[in-house]
């Protein structure tokens, strides 16, 4: 059985563990809390692009053609700077892991240090790795998404397929994918007018405005999903170091008994030592 002196040492050790998780948990909750603000200020754009698509569906799926489309496939994988977050990094990997193997040959965009480390370990250097900040911005996701476009307007890619986890809520994250480029009628939307609305007036002329329209639908695709993989990540992380911290409490309290238990046991015993030596002492 372990000492007083282990069993207080043990309680230091959980007590600062607690300490630490309950410390990461506050920040996961602020990270998550303006994370959610961003996410709820950018579907205002996003629900004005989702009318474009649903408007302009067929053809904006036409006017950003592959320009090779023999090139291989690029994956941009959204994951994680840093692991304690429970299964996210590990479902994510496993998910991303099982399509390239699918895929074969394929070009790699990588966001998080933590991610990019889990491709190197397993062999396979990124073309491009790129550290985004816990609670992102839409213009943080910039430089991850022009790496992406220039691949593809270079013709070294023949589609843009995004990987992370979707965000269903605080306690669950969902390893998905999505063909960002080329754009997808099947992911518009189009078809669901029920009417045809009336004829638009493009300018300055229609092919500029379908495609400035085709890109800006791109980058809400992309900025949305970054910021949905960012919001699971801080909602991992959340909801581990809380149960981290319930965990250390329900320790600590049960070594706190065990530590009162065992002093009172000694005190007890050298009671009686003392009250039997003094009776000896008597006789």
């Amino acid at each position: 059985m372990a000492s007083l002196r282990e069993l207080r040492k043990h309680l230091a050790s959980v007590e600062m563990t607690g300490q630490m998780a309950g410390a990461m948990k506050t920040a996961a909750a602020v990270k998550f809390s303006r994370i959610s603000a961003v996410m709820e200020t950018f579907s205002v754009y996003a629900a004005a692009c989702a009318a474009l698509r649903d408007r302009f569906g067929d053809e904006l799926g036409t006017v950003l053609p592959p320009a090779n489309p023999s090139a291989p496939p690029c994956y941009v994988i959204l994951g994680a700077n840093r692991g304690l977050c429970g299964g996210y990094n590990i479902e994510l990997y496993e998910y991303a892991d099982s399509l390239l193997r699918d895929a074969g040959d394929c070009r790699l965009i990588v966001v998080g240090r933590h991610a990019a480390a889990h491709f190197r370990d397993r062999g396979t250097e990124p073309d491009a790795v790129f550290t985004l900040p816990d609670s992102p911005e839409p213009a943080d996701a910039e430089p991850v998404l022009e790496a992406a476009l220039t691949l593809w307007r270079e013709g070294q890619v023949s589609s843009v397929i995004l990987v992370w986890q979707r965000f269903v809520n605080t306690l669950n994250q969902l390893p998905s994918s999505f063909v960002l480029l080329p754009v997808s009628t099947a992911q518009t939307g189009a078809g669901k007018q029920e009417s045809a609305p009336p004829s638009p007036l493009y300018v300055p002329d229609r092919s500029t405005v379908l495609r400035a329209a085709a890109e800006a639908c791109v980058r809400t695709d992309f900025i949305s999903r970054v910021l949905e993989a960012g919001a699971g990540h801080q909602a991992a992380t959340l909801t581990t170091m809380r149960s981290a911290c319930d965990n250390a409490e329900e320790t600590a309290a049960h070594l706190t008994a065990d530590i009162s238990h065992k002093r009172q046991s000694e005190v007890t015993s050298s009671v009686i030592e003392t009250s039997g030596g003094n009776a000896r002492r008597e006789e």
